[in-house]
């Protein structure tokens, strides 16, 4: 075969998997857009269509309007400051601890930074899910039921974010540690002075993802809340119920911030968090 042929050939199956990504990622996300446009009878007799219904404007007035539980306490705006506190909190606390523990891992020289390493990188075969009731019980101990910081705490603690950082600050030439050293900084003004400013990009990157991780948390939040105005917008969707055109439309306005982060911020996000030190400004 000519080799032109070879790589058109190539081209167009690239393209037909592209497509079918596209299709699989994208079905389940107009599915969403199409029931928040139809009435509940119409999603439980007739199945969801892909044609927009008639509505769409009652359904997202009924969720504006919510006001749900037993002591009216559940509505749209509480559980859309709730789940943006919770997952701008995830994304801080994640950024900060795994900058600290990458640079403790690497510029403090221990001798056993290696196994602590790996001691990390271990608990990421332990999700949260899978230790749910110890963390439950440190956290009762802390007295932080029923709080928007122990919903926080226990997803903060994220070993990839310690392994982007590590990567990147290993990829730094060393004569960062030198220059610092013969300025006199110590370990706080090169951090603050050299490192931080470094891993701005870097930092940004893993911010956006660890948002999009608490934005995103259910389990977690349904255990360690016991009161109405705690609820997050995830909940909501389950109390107002799948299988209706309000749940459905809040569904919809649950998804459209990590959307729209990921359509502003997409393109650099994967190149943030796998660039090395000498291809970050």
């Amino acid at each position: 075969m000519i080799p032109g042929e070879n790589r058109l050939l190539r081209q167009i199956v690239c393209h037909l998997i592209l497509g079918a990504g596209v299709i699989f990622l994208v079905t389940p996300l107009l599915t969403i857009l199409m029931a928040s446009t139809m009435s509940s009878a119409d999603i439980r007799e007739g199945g969801i269509h892909y044609l927009p219904g008639d509505d769409a404007l009652r359904n997202f007035a009924r969720i504006f309007s919510l006001k749900a539980g037993f002591t009216e306490q559940i509505t749209t705006a509480r559980m859309l400051w709730n789940s943006v506190v919770v997952a701008t909190g995830v994304a801080a606390f994640t950024t900060v601890f795994s900058l600290l523990a990458a640079y403790a891992l690497v510029y403090f020289r221990q001798h056993f930074a290696g196994a602590l390493f790996a001691l990390i990188f271990v608990t990421l075969l332990f999700p949260i899910e899978a230790r749910f009731v110890t963390t439950f019980q440190v956290t009762s101990a802390l007295g932080l039921i029923d709080t928007r910081i122990g919903m926080v705490l226990p997803a903060i603690a994220a070993a990839l974010g310690t392994l982007f950082f590590r990567q990147l600050f290993r990829s730094f030439p060393e004569e960062y540690l030198e220059a610092a050293k013969l300025d006199a900084a110590g370990p706080w003004r090169f951090l603050i002075d050299i490192i931080v400013p470094l891993s701005r990009r870097r930092g940004m990157a893993l911010f956006l993802v660890s948002f999009m991780i608490g934005w995103n948390q259910y389990l977690w939040p349904l255990m360690v809340s016991t009161t109405e105005q705690n609820y997050t917008l995830v909940r909501g969707v389950q109390l107002i119920g799948q299988l209706s055109g309000p749940g459905m439309a809040l569904a919809t306005l649950t998804i459209l911030p990590p959307l729209l982060l990921l359509l502003m911020f997409g393109r650099s996000l994967m190149r943030d968090l796998t660039a090395t030190g000498d291809q970050l400004p």
